[in-house]
């Protein structure tokens, strides 16, 4: 199997409030996405990016000169998924999905919470915590899956209306 391509690049008019973007290295979503104004009446256009790093959460920020030398802005590829949560281990983190095609998926873990080494301190962030809750609860839920870079991020919990 071909190894896939992990990072475009792309314009500057591609890369939107809200989309995934490299900010000085790290895969970011972007909170801020906007054209600054010429400095002087022959000046460079710039563009103004920063966000949270997708993995650990902190904050990035970077300022692009989009004329000399520009060669584009560099993106991850990344598809979302979502699959039948069948089976949550608390201790790990790790959940048993069900995918489409009737396979079980059992490699994607939920994110630990910075509070995870102090006494007391919630062993996984919001949407781990949530998702916990929602299935102790009884919930039929679907988990909502981002891969990026070969990783693979729990981003989002919504109720399974298919099961039966």
């Amino acid at each position: 199997m071909a190894e896939e391509e992990l990072v475009l690049k792309v314009q500057p008019d591609a890369v939107k409030k809200g989309s995934y973007c490299f900010v000085r290295g790290n895969p970011c979503k972007l909170d801020v996405c906007e054209v600054l104004p010429k400095a002087t009446a022959n000046g460079n256009k710039r563009l103004h990016i920063k966000g949270p790093n997708i993995f650990t959460g902190k904050v990035y920020e970077d300022t692009l000169n989009l004329t000399a030398g520009f060669h584009g802005i560099d993106i991850p590829v990344t598809t979302k998924r979502a699959y039948s949560l069948m089976d949550l281990d608390r201790e790990t983190g790790f959940l048993s999905l069900l995918t489409e095609t009737g396979d079980c998926k059992e490699d994607v873990g939920l994110t630990i919470g910075p509070l995870a080494d102090q006494p007391g301190g919630e062993a996984f962030d919001d949407i781990g915590m949530e998702i916990c809750g929602r299935f102790d609860d009884g919930d039929a839920l679907r988990v909502v899956v981002l891969s990026v870079m070969g990783k693979e991020l729990v981003v989002g919990a919504e109720t399974d209306n298919d099961v039966v």
